[in-house]
């Protein structure tokens, strides 16, 4: 019986280790909207369809979270800002060809975020189609 319960705390325990490590925190988003660098406001869209923002949401999730914080010698190349339901805001500056094959999203409230190019090109094709 003891076994049990010890083997049993120390599943979960592994269980929430791994969750956390691999959840970014990006929950709840109400709608997204994408804005190219240079482009007036205008010009943005604005999409509010779930499966999109579930896709975008999965792989925002299962990015690689930088801590270090860079200074650009160029612009961003796409602002795109969250909504979230609780009416929060967040903007995530994304900085194509950051290094080999990944792009980098720069959050205005918490970290960096580093993807690679296939998963943001299924990005910007979801937002701007």
């Amino acid at each position: 019986m003891k076994k049990t319960i010890i083997y049993s705390c120390i599943a979960i325990l592994v269980v929430v280790l791994v969750f956390s490590f691999f959840y970014n925190g990006f929950l709840g988003i109400q709608s997204m909207t994408i804005q190219k660098n240079g482009e007036p406001i205008k010009a943005a869209k604005i999409t509010t369809e779930k499966e999109k923002i579930k896709t975008i949401t999965r792989i925002l999730n299962r990015s690689n979270r930088i801590m270090d914080h860079y200074e650009f010698a160029y612009n961003y190349d796409y602002k795109i800002q969250l909504k979230y339901k609780d009416g929060k805001t967040e903007v995530l500056y994304v900085h194509i060809n950051f290094g080999t094959n990944t792009a980098l999203f720069v959050s205005d409230v918490r970290d960096s975020y580093k993807i690679d190019d296939k998963q943001t090109n299924k990005i910007l094709e979801l937002l701007l189609n």
